[in-house]
């Protein structure tokens, strides 16, 4: 958000840094689009482009460009900036305080003219459609010290109380990744070291409070059973049960293959999301098959994964080795449904404690794209991880974690929520909201000129890694 003055200064290019404006520490670039909208004389930086594709190829993670856009002509990867908190894109009205804001009227005088004043009379007119915010997120997994952190403060709600809670309870669809059980017939532990990931259902209430609509449980703790040991399916299906009676779709899991790679599709404002989830890290276990409980595979088969990977779990190996001719199928059948405008995929893939997605993630996110998906939100890394937009798509490879007790690295604690704004025609924006977990449960939102700029800025030197 910015404010009036300060937009028509970036307008002008009088504004050097986006420091200055509250961004991160980033030169800004202003673009003049040939025939279109630019400055006259920029004291910036200046990109000079012949129409505004070109200008959007142009928009990667972390190159500062700015341009004024017709509202026409928005569409993903760009991000765009409210002013005075309004923010048309995003379906806000405009008033006469708007600074970009024209009036124009029609005088006919020619036959010429009067031959065009239904065209420009119906340009003129023209508003920006239903638009409606879509919010991906990292991984929430309440349990060992978080669990005991929520607890201590007597309301499983607690983590979503504040400013992220409000943030992601007003979005239209929220998706999140769970990478937990919910059940109450073992106990869960609380502060210790150990990598049996379990929570009570009473957890469940943190994720209504987040008004999520969605959770992927294509993840690798959701068989998790705490201090029983080894229960089964019983904790996996007790939290399908958990989040359905809660009002939320448990996405990526089911009694059986065609269950658990089934989409969820969810609608708001007429325009409607198909929603896909699917794991690499732990399929081999808790995979499902055509009679058999379990989380959605990414792969065709693993097994020749089990047979030449040597025990090294499927998500260290190769890429080679990854199949994807059902998962493309699934994304492309999906897109291609009358009842369907647009597709999300929930990926769990890839290497812990790194920025950089592994080489099997990213052939993943790209075939997901390349059989019509919209935006693949990605997780697993419980780093962030690089962003792209690839084929008309967006990839966020990783979005760090939400709510975990991870603290041995200041990355560890940081994550980032991705917001997608659709029209009925168009993925017309995305942009990157950084926040950071206090007190092993609490994620906060992060001043982008502030901690908030590094964590943009990891996002962004790993998407420069990608085609370097």
């Amino acid at each position: 958000n910015v404010s009036s003055e300060q937009a028509i200064a970036l307008a002008k290019g009088a504004i050097g840094n986006w420091q200055e404006v509250g961004g991160r520490d980033l030169v800004v670039t202003l673009a003049v689009i040939a025939g279109g909208i630019g400055a006259a004389a920029p004291a910036a930086e200046i990109a000079s482009f012949e129409d505004y594709e070109g200008l959007r190829e142009a928009l990667v993670s972390g190159s500062g460009i700015v341009a004024l856009v017709p509202l026409t002509d928005v569409r993903s990867p760009m991000n765009s900036i409210a002013v005075g908190r309004v923010d048309p894109v995003r379906g806000d009205a405009v008033d006469g305080a708007w600074p970009f804001l024209k009036r124009t009227g029609i005088d006919v005088r020619t036959p010429r003219a009067e031959a065009r004043l239904e065209e420009l009379t119906e340009a003129l007119a023209w508003k920006p459609p239903a638009a409606i915010r879509v919010v991906g997120t990292g991984d929430t997994i309440p349990v060992r010290c978080s669990l005991a952190a929520i607890e201590a403060t007597g309301d499983y709600g607690a983590p979503f109380r504040g400013e992220v809670g409000q943030y992601l309870a007003a979005a239209d669809i929220a998706l999140g990744s769970l990478d937990t059980s919910l059940q109450d017939f073992s106990e869960a532990y609380r502060c210790i070291d150990t990598t049996n990931l379990t929570s009570p259902e009473a957890s469940v209430e943190m994720l209504q409070v987040a008004g999520f609509d969605g959770m992927t449980v294509a993840t690798n703790h959701v068989f998790d059973c705490g201090d029983v040991g080894y229960c089964g399916s019983d904790a996996f299906l007790n939290t399908l049960k958990v989040l359905n009676e809660a009002g939320i779709v448990p996405i990526g899991g089911g009694n059986n293959l065609a269950e658990a790679q089934a989409a969820a599709i969810f609608e708001s404002r007429g325009i409607r999301i198909g929603v896909l989830a699917f794991d690499d890290v732990a399929p081999v276990v808790l995979h499902a098959a055509e009679d058999e409980v379990g989380t959605s595979p990414l792969d065709d088969s693993y097994d020749d994964e089990v047979a030449d990977g040597g025990g090294e779990a499927p998500f260290f190996q190769p890429a080679e080795g990854l199949q994807l001719t059902r998962f493309s199928r699934l994304i492309s059948e999906l897109k291609a449904r009358d009842d369907v405008d647009f597709v999300a995929v929930l990926l769990n893939s890839g290497t812990e404690d790194t920025h950089t997605p592994s080489p099997r993630s990213i052939k993943a996110a790209r075939a997901a794209i390349a059989a019509g998906a919209d935006v693949v939100f990605g997780n697993q890394a419980h780093h962030v991880q690089a962003s792209e937009s690839i084929g008309g798509g967006f990839i966020i490879y990783a979005m760090g974690n939400l709510v975990y007790d991870q603290v041995h690295t200041p990355e560890h604690t940081e994550g980032v929520m991705t917001e997608v704004i659709f029209w009925p025609d168009r993925m017309a924006s995305v942009r990157l909201i950084p926040i950071a977990i206090r007190d092993y449960y609490l994620p906060e939102m992060q001043d982008p000129a502030e901690r908030g700029g590094k964590i943009l800025n990891d996002i962004a030197e790993a998407a420069r890694a990608l085609v370097d």
